[in-house]
């Protein structure tokens, strides 16, 4: 039996290669999705599939036949093909034509430095994507012009397509606000220009930036050392409790920019600040609980990094809920401190601790006065190793 996967391209049978055509002729039997499997069907045993478990199935009673096994589009690329070459692995892989390859060539966009993700069938933080990157390409389950506007990216440059390579393609271009209502039809594509993308992960990002209203927050000081103690990757997951105006809750959804930072704060007017610093500073990542711990962590997703800046009197059980291997506490008591590392010692952690003692100047007459704030407590958990 020879079992061959091949990219199909979009689906117009003139973008389909000269050597997957070959492997199409030869086959004595063609598997697919009805879409693309259907104009090579003629005559051949067909199966119209797409999810690798049930092709597999059928590969498994075909004896010794030929075998074509249909994906649009290229099958390295965001394909199902994927996770049938791990169930078939003597299969052979034909590639194919990417949509990302026919689109930016249809719009003339390089693709040199393009950003490639997908929206179809995954999580994808596209506001955080294109505030990092000039250029996005994006295969799309839904119009995210929309999203792009809430976070201040409604003058992005985009362009979308639709129903490549057919005879109904069509292709728009414009602000992502002028196009914001577009309804699009599956595996649609975009390509997103902003030209004031950075890159920058930012740290002890000055308290003035912030939307603060009258809830207190973390200092600058505090938080770039706090950052810098979570040490968070780009997809974790992180629990921001107590978040406040969620001053760490945006630098974390920064830093984890393919993650999901979850803010849980039981106050409503803080709530709302943080929502109002996730849109101001583009971080569509951060989810917003209002609730207390433990209690609110409920249903969450397990977290790679948590801060606890406040867990009115529920320490020991928030971090034991967590379960996290990583855990930073900021404390301003010594009760706070010494209780801290109470739970740390009886959950089995391992810590640091380092007091950070910030003083700011402001202006008093032709003089620069130092104003001291209060010292902070941060604590470093580690879970041991066992």
């Amino acid at each position: 039996m020879n079992v061959c996967i091949i990219g199909a391209g979009m689906g117009g049978a003139e973008y389909l290669t000269l050597a997957a055509r070959k492997k199409i002729e030869n086959a004595d039997i063609i598997i697919g999705p009805k879409r693309v499997t259907e104009p090579y069907s003629c005559g051949k045993e067909t199966y119209f599939e797409y999810e690798a478990d049930k092709i597999t199935r059928i590969i498994n009673g075909a004896g010794d036949k030929n075998i074509a096994v249909l994906f649009s589009g290229d099958a390295s690329f965001f394909s199902g093909a994927a996770r049938l070459a791990e169930l078939c692995p003597d299969a052979e892989i034909e590639p194919g034509i990417s949509s990302a390859s026919y689109f930016c060539a249809k719009i003339g966009v390089s693709m040199d430095d393009m950003n490639v993700v997908s929206l179809h069938g995954r999580k994808c933080n596209i506001v955080s994507e294109t505030r990092r990157n000039r250029k996005t390409f994006a295969l799309l389950g839904e119009n995210p012009c929309g999203r792009l506007c809430e976070y201040g990216l409604g003058g992005a440059r985009v362009y979308i397509g639709e129903n490549l390579s057919y005879e109904n393609e069509k292709i728009y271009c414009g602000a992502a606000a002028e196009l914001k209502n577009a309804v699009l039809p599956p595996l649609s594509v975009i390509v997103i220009i902003n030209e004031n993308a950075s890159p920058r992960v930012r740290s002890g990002i000055n308290d003035g930036e912030f939307i603060t209203g009258g809830v207190p927050m973390t200092k600058s000081a505090v938080r770039a050392v706090t950052a810098a103690r979570l040490e968070t990757e780009p997809d974790s997951v992180v629990y921001d409790i107590g978040a406040g105006t969620g001053t760490v809750s945006v630098e974390a959804a920064l830093a984890a920019y393919k993650g999901t930072v979850y803010a849980i704060e039981k106050n409503h007017e803080a709530a709302e600040l943080i929502r109002a610093n996730a849109v101001k500073f583009m971080c569509d990542n951060i989810v917003v609980i209002e609730g207390s711990a433990p209690d609110a962590l409920d249903g969450l997703p397990k977290p790679d990094r948590v801060f606890i800046g406040g867990s009115s009197g529920t320490l020991k059980q928030t971090i034991e809920k967590c379960g996290c291997e990583k855990i930073v506490v900021n404390a301003v008591t010594v009760e706070t401190l010494t209780g801290t590392l109470k739970f740390f010692d009886e959950l089995g952690y391992e810590y640091d601790i380092e007091q950070i003692n910030a003083s700011y100047a402001r202006k008093i007459g032709g003089y620069n006065m130092l104003t001291a704030h209060n010292g902070v407590f941060v604590i470093s958990g580690r879970r041991k190793a066992e």
